[in-house]
């Protein structure tokens, strides 16, 4: 395969120590660039302002995709490559990998004993923990929507828009990587029904049935 120009965005959240374990766990044959968008001190209005944020600066390097990733995930060795592969492959422009905690129920210690998929599975589904995008998608569906404050329902409404424009994101099995999941700390119960009546608010007029879209 074509060694190419290989963004990978990452947000730190205050969890310095998951941070560099992520980044110590990278390994790729491609031509790679750190992005590191610091939101501990929350300069940025938002998640999606800090994925922006770090996306166009992948842009501006030149990247032929951009790899978007939480602080606290671990990659396999294989993760990177097989994410650009099947994407190149089978022309995917939103492809994430596949949580083996979730998938499988394997903790972080089994997840660098797992030999490379050899083929994997692909479904119609996304992960927003950790993914991969096409510049050419991102200029057409355009950047995360920033008024979701502090974060959720950002990936909600990527998601929505990507379906809009017949693109859903893909998973798939053929790159395993482990997520920690809730590292952050979680969102005030509060935050996320404010951001869930903006989302509903947002569609409501387009999809009619957009509401039961998020329950």
């Amino acid at each position: 395969m074509e060694r190419i120009r290989l963004g990978a965005v990452f947000v730190n959240f205050r969890c310095p120590d998951l941070l560099f374990a992520a980044l110590n766990s990278l390994e790729t044959r491609h031509y790679l660039k750190l992005f590191i968008v610091d939101q501990a001190t929350l300069k940025l209005p938002s998640l999606a302002a800090a994925w922006n944020r770090g996306i166009a600066a992948a842009l501006a390097w030149g990247a032929n995709w951009v790899l978007v990733s939480n602080d606290d995930v671990l990659f396999h060795p294989c993760t990177l490559d097989h994410l650009v592969e099947r994407a190149q492959e089978k022309g995917y422009e939103f492809l994430c990998p596949c949580n083996v905690q979730k998938s499988l129920g394997l903790g972080k210690e089994k997840l660098f004993s797992l030999p490379p998929p050899e083929a994997g599975e692909d479904q119609q589904a996304a992960d927003y923990s950790c993914f991969l995008l096409s510049p050419r998608l991102f200029q057409e569906i355009g950047p995360f929507d920033e008024g979701f404050v502090p974060a959720y329902f950002e990936d909600a409404d990527y998601n929505l828009r990507l379906a809009l424009a017949g693109k859903p994101g893909m998973l798939t099995s053929y790159a395993p990587f482990f997520h920690h999941g809730g590292a952050s700390g979680g969102i005030d119960p509060a935050i996320a029904d404010a951001n869930r009546a903006r989302f509903v608010a947002k569609w409501k007029d387009t999809i009619p049935w957009v509401e039961h879209f998020v329950k």
